[in-house]
């Protein structure tokens, strides 16, 4: 037993470790431009667009010593291509940037973390990079009710930060993606049953439009724009500083954690629990659950890696996961940490090895429901095994994450006031397919052909929905951004409005 159970926290830490790959994809700040240019990046440009910048922002050309360093992203499939990334040192720069892309018609991308998996990014060729991570300002306020975030920010810094000065707020789940940019597509993260989503923080934002003005955006000023960039702020602009809703963190500091692994045959008993437990989840507990395969446990099927956190006591914990225990799990092991160590408990540090650029080609397949459909859950496990059975090139790297994280303060917020669109759904499924030859189409045509197949099984009865920070280019407006016909068309609106030229439209774009 004790062989067994060092087996299973090893693969318990390869594995956390692993499924960072999906919760990286919440960290994209896209926002590119449609029109590519024939004619390439003008050759004078470090002199002419450096003229109007900042003496600390950078011009980057290839074959520059930096280039390499900030051209790369965290995966290698369905990349831009950039024939000139500039770094930033303030708003102004990136407004000048834009100005100068416009006039010389050079396409540009925006890019804090790096990690954003839609597809359309790759038909960014000989553009612009803007790359964010030197606007990094965290800053409290006066009354510690709220914090200045720099748009380049990583989540690390800001958990980092605000938690020296007795601070937290709602982030994504993983350290080393963009922390302000989650937060334009909705941002699930460990907080949002206590204080809400990530866009539910936001109070006010300096964006740069399409035709390079800077705007402060916010339910005073531009607040229409305000409305769309929580939930589909990509498509407007880039967001250079956030204002940003901060919360004491002393009051409960403590963390607890439990950890069990079932197998494949316990799958109808475990979810049927979690669907009963979910009527009464606490705002301050999270459920998360893994698939993937452990042949230490199980050689021939997919094993189930199930985790509640909670923000308490771990006696309470202990309490909480009774019913779990009574399904007799093959293991469990527990814990208790404070909010920046959840990182280290789930394997999402920044140092980690998956935070680590170059990870070859995702594919994701993100599923929003609101509860576990029997049926289709044991047909989505069923379809994930076979695949690993049969292609091996997806067997080391791919695996199914779901997160039921708790819903009572995303709930809270008027389901019209934001353009998040999924307030009423409880679960985020995710199937994830890696495979390391990016240019081996065939893998690509099944990683398709699989993915698709698990999420329509995902789905089961239920309507199809999915998170924007998560998708791949397959997913249709409704099911990204809402089916109520008015959220579409104040959406168009907004489109038309601050972007007619459709400069924002490499990710998830609205048409």
């Amino acid at each position: 037993m004790i062989q067994l159970k060092l087996q299973v926290l090893q693969t318990r830490d390869w594995f956390l470790s692993l499924t960072s790959l999906l919760l990286l994809s919440s960290g994209f700040l896209t926002t590119p431009s449609l029109f590519v240019s024939a004619s390439g990046i003008p050759p004078r440009i470090q002199h002419d667009l450096g003229h109007f910048l900042s003496p600390t922002a950078l011009i980057v050309l290839p074959g520059s010593p930096r280039y390499a360093e900030l051209a790369v992203r965290w995966q290698d499939g369905g990349r831009p291509n950039y024939g000139v990334i500039v770094v930033p040192a303030t708003s102004k720069d990136v407004s000048e940037s834009i100005k100068y892309a416009n006039a010389h018609g050079i396409p540009f991308l925006a890019q804090s973390g790096g990690h954003g998996s839609w597809y359309g990014m790759s038909k960014l060729q000989d553009g612009m990079g803007i790359w964010m991570h030197n606007l990094s300002k965290v800053e409290v306020s006066h009354d510690g009710k709220s914090a200045t975030l720099g748009g380049g920010l990583y989540v690390d810094d800001v958990i980092r930060e605000l938690w020296a000065v007795g601070k937290q707020t709602t982030t994504g789940t993983c350290n080393c993606v963009g922390a302000v940019s989650p937060g334009l597509g909705g941002g699930h993260g460990f907080l949002q049953g206590q204080v809400g989503l990530a866009t539910d923080q936001i109070i006010s934002a300096q964006v740069v439009l399409a035709d390079g003005r800077l705007v402060t955006v916010s339910d005073r000023s531009n607040q229409d724009l305000h409305w769309g960039l929580r939930g589909a702020g990509h498509n407007f602009g880039i967001v250079t500083e956030m204002q940003y809703k901060v919360y004491d963190a002393t009051a409960k500091p403590e963390w607890s954690y439990e950890f069990f692994t079932f197998r494949g045959d316990q799958l109808e008993a475990l979810y049927s629990l979690t669907n009963r437990m979910m009527r009464y989840q606490p705002a301050e507990v999270i459920h998360w659950s893994r698939w993937f395969k452990n042949m230490t446990v199980d050689p021939e099927n997919a094993i189930i890696q199930y985790s509640i956190t909670f923000n308490g006591p771990i006696d309470a914990l202990n309490a909480y996961n009774r019913p779990i225990h009574a399904l007799n799990p093959v293991d469990s092991f527990s814990g208790t940490t404070d909010y920046p160590g959840l990182a280290v408990v789930n394997g999402y540090t920044v140092d980690g090895y998956l935070c680590a650029n170059g990870k070859g080609a995702l594919s994701l397949y993100p599923i929003i429901v609101d509860d576990y459909d029997m049926p289709g859950t044991r047909k989505m496990y069923d379809l994930y095994n076979k695949m690993l059975h049969t292609v091996d090139a997806f067997a080391a790297g791919s695996f199914v994450l779901l997160e039921g994280y708790s819903w009572q303060a995303m709930q809270a917020v008027a389901a019209e006031s934001t353009a998040y669109p999924h307030r009423d759904q409880r679960l985020l499924l995710s199937p994830l397919i890696n495979f390391a030859d990016v240019k081996n189409r065939t893998l690509a045509t099944l990683a398709t052909y699989w993915g698709e197949a698990m999420r329509t099984a995902g789905f089961g009865s239920n309507k199809r929905r999915s998170y924007v920070n998560y998708a791949k280019g397959s997913e249709s407006l409704q099911s990204m951004y809402g089916y109520e016909p008015w959220r579409l068309q104040k959406l168009r609106q907004l489109k038309k409005k601050y972007d007619p030229t459709e400069q924002f439209g490499f990710f998830a774009p609205i048409k």
